[in-house]
């Protein structure tokens, strides 16, 4: 696999087209600092059939770039790179660029939304997915770290399912670390471990997960995904302080006084952290089985935001965190072909290394069968609607 070139007024092709890969939140910044650069992109591309224009430009279908092969496009994805990239190279595309010197620039923050100067803010993470590419190298964009079946909201609409949980638990983190440790030894890099829940603050030894893995030349960035609700204890908030840690709070509007009391916390103790808003989710809907067709289930899979949300939980890695408590809860079937289990110290190096291939490698999951299909760009019901009860559902055995 080559490398991408980074795209900048010394690097692109002249004369040729400019296509920006990605009619989303790196899209967004792309088109940003293009214009700064003194461009205008030609088009923008998507996979989405839902998106016609995009920050006033054209969005075109990947099946369009026959006929563009010779253009410069703009790789606009920090999960989705990898698989854009080939998807790119089949084609015969030949001038494939990244953003990496494009987020460089100092851009106006005003003109982003929130989400992108979310993005914006933590462009490392962009970079350090580019730089690891490699078809020798087993590299994965992000994992998210379950620490938690608890949370302290009751979302009616949790695309990770917390809402169906009866009797949540902390996880037993001492007890699921020997399967991490197989984990990371078989990895090349990961670009982004995110530790959430739940909610994460609910576990009290969350913070072993980052003294653990901190220092890790394998783990570039550590993310810890809050709803603010919760203060963490001293022991918690020391580990926040490390150089590799940032906190995300989701603010969902309903519990904004809370939210500021963190805050004004995290200041103190000099943590890291973004505050995002949120208006509106994308719709999963229930895990009722759908009796999706192949090509179905391959459909929803392809146009899901979460496809490439990998997901330990405990001591297997999932390739996506809806199925991961899915099967957790026991909601649909256990599904062996949809996760990698380092629960056994039998297996070799050779073997899960294969696996974790075959799960990136992957174009649909068992559990797209008990999905809505979440898609990738349209947000269709408000965020955090509470509810005051578990939902009930059957579960299988």
């Amino acid at each position: 696999m080559s490398h991408t070139i980074s795209f900048s007024s010394q690097t692109y092709i002249k004369d040729n087209p400019i296509i920006i890969y990605g009619a989303s939140v790196y899209g967004e910044l792309a088109y940003i600092s293009l214009r700064q650069m003194g461009f205008v992109p030609d088009f923008y591309c998507d996979k989405s059939k839902k998106r016609k224009e995009y920050l006033g430009t054209k969005v075109i279908s990947p099946e369009e770039l026959d006929c563009f092969k010779e253009s410069n496009i703009i790789i606009a994805s920090a999960d989705f790179f990898g698989e854009i990239k080939k998807e790119l190279e089949e084609k015969g595309c030949s001038n494939l660029f990244d953003m990496t010197e494009m987020l460089k620039l100092e851009l106006p923050k005003e003109q982003l939304s929130n989400r992108a100067r979310e993005m914006y803010d933590n462009k490392q993470n962009y970079i350090n997915i580019v730089q690891n590419q490699s078809e020798d190298r087993l590299v994965f964009n992000r994992i998210q770290y379950v620490v938690s079946e608890r949370c302290s909201l009751k979302c009616k609409d949790c695309s990770h399912l917390m809402q169906y949980y009866q009797k949540p638990e902390d996880i037993d983190l001492y007890g699921y670390k020997p399967a991490f440790d197989r984990l990371l030894d078989q990895v090349d890099c990961i670009a982004e471990l995110r530790i959430l829940g739940g909610e994460p603050f609910m576990n009290k030894t969350m913070g072993q997960v980052i003294h653990w893995y901190h220092d890790s030349n394998k783990i570039q960035n550590i993310s810890v995904y809050t709803n603010g609700t919760i203060i963490p204890c001293e022991e918690i908030l020391m580990s926040l302080q490390k150089e590799k840690v940032k906190v995300h709070i989701s603010n969902y509007k309903i519990n904004e006084d809370k939210i500021k009391k963190l805050i004004k916390v995290f200041d103190e103790y000099q943590v890291r952290h973004f505050l995002r808003d949120y208006d509106s989710w994308q719709d999963a809907g229930g895990v009722e089985f759908r009796n999706y067709s192949l090509e179905q289930k391959k459909e929803v899979f392809s146009s899901c935001f979460e496809r490439n949300g990998f997901t330990f939980l405990k001591g297997r890695l999932y390739r996506c965190p809806r199925e991961a408590h899915a099967m957790n809860l026991k909601a649909m079937p256990d599904v062996r072909e949809d996760y990698v289990d380092f629960m056994y110290e039998n297996g070799t190096s050779k073997e899960w290394k294969q696996q974790l291939k075959n799960l990136q490698n992957c174009s649909w999951l068992e559990g797209c069968n008990y999905c809505g299909g979440p898609d990738n760009h349209v947000q269709s019901i408000p965020a955090a609607r509470q509810i005051s009860q578990p939902i009930e559902y059957k579960p299988l055995y």
